[in-house]
């Protein structure tokens, strides 16, 4: 599935696509629940990026989130989900 995932970011690259993308991705516990928190930009120079906050019961809902938008919206590059979970 990672090739076809990766073959969809190439094809949309060379096509042109120049919608947002995700670019970084944080999750952060808070109390008991878990804020997922997902920066989309697109590449433009001087464009802030748009940033999506999410609330969820677990850390893997959190992550699942991140991961249906980084299929929403692909990037040309890998991106680093980071999890804060140091308490």
């Amino acid at each position: 599935m990672k090739q076809v995932d990766r073959l969809l970011i190439e094809a949309k690259k060379i096509a042109g696509y120049t919608g947002p993308q995700l670019t970084l991705a944080m999750i952060e516990q808070d109390g008991i629940s878990w804020t997922a928190k997902a920066h989309l930009w697109d590449r433009i120079p001087g464009h802030p990026a748009t940033v999506e906050t999410t609330t969820h019961a677990t850390q893997d809902a959190a992550v699942e989130h991140i991961r249906a938008l980084a299929e929403k919206y692909p990037n040309s590059r890998d991106v680093t989900i980071i999890v804060d979970d140091v308490g």
